[in-house]
């Protein structure tokens, strides 16, 4: 059985009120308590915005998913925006789309990559 890809989370701080967390690995029931630590630092220094990139995230469960929605809800309570930026793997987009959680996590333009992500899944 091949181990699963740990996952590893960067945050980067800058200037102008923008967190970016950098996600590389997996994130499942093993790795969502090291996602929710993650958004948690990020949410607590007062960022106008946090983007979470999955450009390295190669695959998501559901306990993952429920991680990202809880920290999105904080975030909102907060006056924080929580978006997701660079999903590319199929299996991220998949789960988005049929959980109908793309446009509440893909942020302002949700509503388009959400189009996309639609378009993605139909053209396989």
């Amino acid at each position: 059985m091949a181990e699963t890809p740990p996952l590893t989370a960067a945050i980067q701080q800058r200037a102008d009120e923008h967190t970016k967390v950098l996600l590389s690995g997996e994130i499942d029931i093993l790795s969502a308590p090291q996602l929710r630590v993650a958004l948690d630092e990020a949410l607590s220094d007062g960022a106008r915005v946090v983007e979470v990139d999955f450009s390295g995230v190669d695959f998501c469960d559901c306990y993952g998913l429920g991680v990202l929605l809880e920290a999105r809800r904080r975030a909102t309570a907060q006056g924080t925006a929580l978006r997701l930026v660079s999903v590319t793997s199929p299996l991220v987009r998949c789960l988005l789309r049929r959980t109908g959680t793309a446009a509440a996590l893909l942020g302002p333009t949700g509503e388009v990559s959400s189009r996309k992500l639609e378009g993605a899944e139909r053209s396989r």
